[in-house]
């Protein structure tokens, strides 16, 4: 042990020729000298271990000293596959492939076939596009609702564009622009949406009361009155005084306590307007909607049926071709359980009711196909193939569309009577108030309304009595 930790030789024994002290040196520090050395042979005589340097082993007459050494060798590593001729090989034959299978293998050959293009829509008619007016609810009175619609109401293509109407009160605007510093922004203030005046943003009072303003803080007074703008810009549009609505971000919670029932803007509008609705993320490049809405997990699974989804992709088809202009809409849909239920053995939604709703809505005049498993898909960039992506439930393709577009993306309403955006945030109460809330979102929601009013415009021109149109051209 003395070598090991001074790290240095031991002169004591040097001199004495009894000690073997020079043989073990030499031992040791010709350890592992000649790694592929052969070892000696038995029979060397006693203390002359480390002094016979013979590098050929003697060879012995005795039978059983070879077989000895036979085994020795064998047990080297030599000779592994001696046996191997003692068994004939056998031949293994896979069990013949069942008619599910070869079924399941053709179509995942045929579901990642992706060779399609989706071309946008084309109006050969005349000019009906006109400068459409935009009602904007003001949202949570302590969120940053009336901060972003201040922030994109200053940029001077909105007027160009549009006529914006706010519903709100002068009070709650005044205040804002105080606690975000833009008190040079003005509003062009009237008391009724017929008083309003194009090339100005207008705000038209809903309420005069001294609301009590707590910035930050949702509170019961903040959403009723939230709810007023709303229901003011639902009046406007059922008499056709707006031509789209852009939502500024709610709280569902102090809404929900004073209307039961209430889970958000897109249940509420359905309702008011009797429509069937879907609700859309949308951004330049990417389009993704949900089956189910805002449930919770655990009954996700419940609530799909055959007939939900068909609707799901009816109302997507019927939306992409009217208000985003693709002649032959191409939609992906995602399975729900992991790895699209691999063939049944995690699940069997998708074999019992997604595959057979999108066989069902071929007949749509799209390209759909599906299901797809969801883990991998937006990983490998699929959602690029497509004008959308249907998902089964929020998460699913919220997450990931969050990922790739958060803060450029809108929240569209499809199947309402009338054009619905709103941002892809929320309330953003910790930012209330400090004039630091992001407002590209809610420019782009204002955007995207413009442009779907004028598409619609565009669609429903072109697909008005067909039978005169043709008897026109010729």
């Amino acid at each position: 042990m003395s070598d090991s930790q001074n790290n240095t030789p031991n002169n004591n024994n040097a001199n004495n020729p009894n000690s073997g002290g020079d043989g073990r040196r030499r031992n040791r520090s010709g350890r592992n000298r000649n790694r592929n050395r052969k070892p000696r042979a038995e029979g060397n005589a006693e203390g002359s271990e480390g002094a016979n340097l013979d590098p050929k082993p003697k060879a012995s007459s005795n039978v059983e000293g070879a077989e000895g050494n036979a085994e020795n060798r064998n047990k080297g590593g030599r000779n592994r596959n001696r046996n191997r001729g003692n068994k004939p090989a056998r031949n293994v034959k896979a069990a013949e492939i069942s008619e599910e299978v070869k079924e399941q293998v053709e179509f995942q050959s045929d579901l990642y076939s992706l060779d399609f293009e989706s071309e946008d829509q084309t109006w050969e008619g005349g000019d009906v596009l006109k400068k459409p007016i935009l009602g904007i609810t003001c949202g949570d009175l302590n969120g940053i609702g009336m901060e972003v619609i201040i922030k994109s109401l200053e940029d001077d293509r909105i007027t160009d564009l549009c006529t914006p109407v706010v519903f709100a009160s002068s009070k709650l605007a005044s205040y804002h622009r105080n606690a975000i510093d833009k008190r040079d922004f003005n509003f062009n203030i009237v008391e009724s949406i017929d008083e309003i005046k194009e090339g100005k943003n207008n705000l038209v009072s809903v309420w005069d009361d001294n609301v009590e303003l707590q910035l930050g803080m949702p509170t019961d007074v903040s959403g009723s009155y939230a709810l007023k703008s709303i229901d003011a810009a639902i009046a406007a549009a059922k008499e056709g005084k707006i031509d789209a609505i852009v939502t500024a971000p709610i709280n569902k919670h102090n809404i929900a306590e004073a209307v039961s029932g209430f889970s958000g803007h897109t249940g509420y509008l359905a309702e008011a307007f009797g429509n069937d609705v879907l609700m859309i993320l949308t951004a330049e490049h990417l389009k993704v909607t949900t089956v189910t809405g805002h449930i919770p997990i655990r009954e996700v699974s419940d609530a799909l049926s055959q007939a939900k989804i068909e609707k799901s992709l009816e109302l997507l088809v019927g939306s992409l071709k009217r208000d985003f202009g693709k002649i032959k809409p191409s939609i992906a849909v995602l399975g729900l359980n992991p790895h699209a239920g691999e063939m049944g053995t995690i699940g069997k939604e998708e074999q019992e009711v997604i595959q057979p709703a999108i066989a069902a809505a071929q007949k749509m005049d799209a390209t759909i196909k599906g299901p797809f498993p969801a883990d991998g898909f937006f990983g490998q960039g699929y959602e690029q193939k497509f004008d959308a992506v249907l998902g089964m439930y929020h998460d699913q393709v919220l997450v990931p569309f969050k990922s790739i577009a958060m803060g450029t993306g809108t929240n569209f309403t499809a199947g309402l009577n009338i054009v619905r955006t709103s941002p892809d945030h929320g309330t953003a109460m910790h930012l209330a108030g400090k004039g630091t809330a992001e407002h590209a979102s809610f420019l782009s929601a204002i955007f995207t309304a413009i442009e779907t009013v004028q598409a619609r415009m565009g669609y429903d021109e072109m697909t008005a009595n067909p039978l005169k149109k043709q008897k026109d051209k010729n």
